[in-house]
């Protein structure tokens, strides 16, 4: 081979190399950063398992102790195998957590959840039962990402503001990516639906002994909106992903469970959950007329026994605060006011990530806008917000479109992603931080999930009559990357 040509070649083959490399050392630089992060978290879990740990073990004789590693080795290996059912916890772990009974705990729970999830994934990957293949519209995350590390430099509160940070890159993006790795069929979504709905069913269960007190209704964390949240996804799961499928009579002996959430969901007092629930029952019946029949008698039903349940007065009073728009948003209004302020007097780069708790008159009462749009405007300035609308956007078009061709009576997962895609939005314009709605950025990468189904099918049919064909039906060459 002629010199000049075979120094041709070379440079050929390391011209995309070089242009890897920086993307290889700003992987390695995110990648330490993460890192010490978790040298800190392993750091202080050691510390807490060791204190709370060994008082636990001292009280117990050997044959004890090892029933309990017995018990713990299988629970971790029972997590792992259905990690889809463990994403459930970790969702619904922060509802419970807050009980006393569980305030001696060696771990934080969601933690200790999340890292089970976490290796459900990396098993998957090492087997190589399942690939990574992100949809191409996750590249909207980039600027979210990229203002929140920028910000950095610049926020008033460093401390709290790599805290936030850290927690959106190591605990928040457990629900945005792991879907794709876990979820490989309907079934494993509907696993993870169930578990979502059992919970909630559980929850509000734990609830009922309240009934006939005077106060409104909470989750075992102590919190109102927890339950009223809950009890609103359990409903709307049910409603949607399985009354469509079902004939009416089967339906019909599910119409208790549905009482018993509807209960706790009116106890509460939550009037965010309430209207969303609502809204988001009425635009199922819509969308599958043979829930007309259901809501008729259910109607009626309620009309009848509603009043014989001793649901407190407190939670009829705070949602009859509906009628007047000022009072139920109460101090939301002054929290949304100071989001808008602190977004036109700095627009494009914000105040920093979590500056809005630093330089707001009171941390503990004004510690976010209470509106995510205002929140990413506030604190990462316009590029974050237009990102979040975009990300939010792209979710709520994909699903509409799979939703036209297709009936919901005949694919309910789709009614129900849509079901959830609005209520976690709504969620996300009243209450929450970037970190309070995990569930919201999960929900947003579900539609993507429900494609790469409806795409190995498709790979699978051309398969079998036209197998040259399988590379252009491939649904990660043709939305992931």
């Amino acid at each position: 081979m002629h010199p000049l040509n075979f120094d041709f070649m070379y440079m050929h083959l390391q011209r995309p190399w070089s242009r890897l490399m920086p993307m290889l050392r700003a992987a390695l630089l995110v990648l330490l950063f993460v890192g010490g992060f978790a040298m800190v978290f392993v750091a202080d879990l050691a510390d807490r398992i060791e204190s709370h740990g060994m008082q636990v073990l001292s009280g117990m004789g050997p044959v004890k102790a090892v029933l309990l590693l017995i018990g713990g080795l299988a629970a971790v290996y029972l997590l792992v195998r259905h990690a889809e059912i463990t994403l459930a916890l970790f969702f619904l772990i922060g509802l419970i957590k807050g009980d006393e009974r569980l305030a001696s705990t060696p771990v934080d729970l969601t933690v200790a959840v999340g890292g089970a999830v976490l290796l459900g994934v990396f098993f998957r990957l090492i087997t190589g039962k399942r690939e990574l293949a992100l949809p191409r519209e996750y590249l909207l995350y980039l600027p979210l990402l990229a203002m929140m590390i920028l910000s950095l430099a610049y926020t008033p509160d460093l401390s709290r503001g790599v805290d936030k940070t850290l927690r959106f890159l190591c605990l928040t993006s457990i629900g945005i990516v792991s879907p794709f790795v876990l979820f490989d069929s309907v079934g494993k979504l509907k696993n993870f639906l169930l578990a979502m709905a059992l919970g909630g069913l559980a929850i509000a269960i734990n609830s009922l002994a309240m009934l006939g007190g005077s106060d409104r209704l909470v989750s075992p964390s102590g919190l109102n909106t927890e339950l009223g949240a809950a009890s609103a996804i359990s409903m709307i799961v049910i409603w949607s992903l399985w009354f469509p499928e079902w004939p009416f009579l089967k339906r019909a002996i599910f119409y208790p469970v549905l009482g018993v959430l509807g209960v706790a969901l009116i106890g509460s007092g939550g009037r965010f959950a309430n209207v969303s629930a609502l809204l988001c029952l009425v635009l199922a019946t819509f969308l599958c007329r043979k829930l007309f029949a259901d809501v008729a008698v259910i109607g009626g039903l309620s009309a009848v026994l509603l009043p014989l349940i001793w649901i407190p007065q407190a939670s009829f009073d705070y949602l009859s605060s509906l009628a007047h728009p000022p009072q139920a948003m109460g101090t939301r209004n002054d929290l949304m006011a100071l989001g808008v302020k602190m977004f036109s007097e700095h627009p494009f780069m914000g105040v920093g990530i979590q500056g809005f708790r630093f330089l707001s008159p009171n941390p503990l009462t004004y510690n976010y806008p209470h509106n995510l749009i205002l929140e990413l405007g506030s604190e990462l300035g316009l590029l974050a917000a237009i990102a979040f609308l975009a990300i939010a956007g792209c979710a709520f078009m994909e699903i509409w479109k799979q939703l036209r061709n297709r009936s919901p009576s005949r694919n309910s997962p789709v009614l129900t992603v849509l079901l959830l895609l609005v209520f976690v939005f709504l969620d996300a314009m009243v209450s929450g931080d970037i970190n309070d709605l995990r569930f919201m950025w999960f929900v947003f990468g579900l539609p993507y999930v429900l494609r790469s189904f409806e795409a190995g099918t498709t790979v699978m049919v051309l398969n079998e009559a036209e197998p040259n064909l399988a590379f252009a039906s491939d649904g990660s060459a043709r939305h992931g990357f």
